[in-house]
């Protein structure tokens, strides 16, 4: 855009009004001097016609009162008296000229003015397009940019929810090649109900860790009984462990220390390729579990719901 030329500086405020009020005065005078010439010439007319008339009364005083010393020196004053009219034609004329010559050229300059404020006006209203063009041109620039960067968050995110179902269908993949073929599960879905021990019965003890949280596969139940030392604990696992097996578990809570509960292995999970986001694992029902430690497992119940296994 090419920028427009420096306009020339204004002329200084304090010499516009200094030139309107030199104008002013001058304006006042030229009118006072208009009326008392005016008056002065009306004047000089009426002595003008004032001595006429007294010439003619000389004129026709009786012979026998020529001689009269009063007569006499009035005639000679009337014959020297004079009365000049046209005396202030001169210079009024050339002061009307002048004037004239003056309204001539401000006429000139008023025009050249006009001329210049035409060309400046001109240049602003080209101004302003240019100023327009390059102001759109950066607004479609932004907004482009705008829109690529969304396409390409767009598309990030696209990626990364492909490459997040390719990490999911890998790891259950990985999930159902490790974990041998076991019984279909009980006609109640993937829950196994615990089938009853015969007394007497004796089985080995496990131990195990894991550790819950809000997003663990990992996590408690409760049957219709809402108290949670009735409850146990859903250990998330491909180990295989009978029903009926006493475990002694490792547990950890968010910002907490490990916790040691024990139970017996009540019901199982199966793998199941109808529900692949399930993880397999083992229902472990507590046993004598601790005030201290019943309370800490209740308080983390109010944060994330338990599963429900019916009693």
């Amino acid at each position: 855009m090419t920028a427009p030329s420096p306009a020339a500086p204004s002329p200084a405020p304090s010499r516009e009004a200094d030139l309107a009020r030199a104008e002013a005065e001058q304006a006042s005078q030229e009118a006072r001097l208009a009326d008392q010439l005016n008056r002065a010439a009306a004047e000089a007319e009426t002595l003008s016609r004032q001595l006429a008339e007294l010439r003619q009364q000389v004129s026709q005083v009786p012979a026998e009162r020529q001689g009269d010393e009063h007569v006499r020196g009035a005639s000679a004053r009337l014959e020297s008296a004079s009365v000049h009219t046209g005396s202030t034609e001169d210079a009024r004329e050339r002061a009307l000229s002048a004037r004239s010559e003056a309204l001539e050229s401000r006429r000139q300059a008023t025009q050249e003015v006009q001329a210049a404020l035409k060309t400046l006006q001109l240049l602003n209203t080209r101004a302003q397009q240019e100023l327009a063009e390059a102001e759109a041109g950066l607004k479609r620039s932004a907004e482009e940019a705008a829109r690529a960067q969304r396409e390409r968050e767009a598309a990030a995110r696209a990626q990364q929810r492909e490459r997040e179902q390719r990490e999911r269908e890998a790891t259950q993949q990985a999930r159902q090649a490790t974990v041998p073929a076991r019984p279909a599960a009980a006609a109640s879905g993937n829950i196994t109900i615990p089938e009853p021990r015969p007394l007497g019965a004796r089985s080995s003890r496990v131990r195990m860790q894991t550790m819950i949280d809000l997003r663990s596969d990992s996590n408690f139940f409760t049957g219709f009984s809402t108290n949670i030392s009735e409850g146990g604990i859903f250990v998330a696992t491909v180990q295989t462990v009978p029903r009926g097996t006493t475990v002694d578990v490792d547990l950890t809570l968010p910002g907490g220390r490990p916790i040691k509960v024990t139970g017996v292995v009540r019901w199982t999970r199966e793998v199941n390729d109808k529900t692949p986001e399930l993880m397999p694992g083992l229902g472990v029902q507590f046993s004598n579990l601790p005030p201290e430690v019943a309370g800490s497992i209740s308080d983390f119940v109010a944060t994330r719901e338990p599963l429900f296994f019916p009693d």
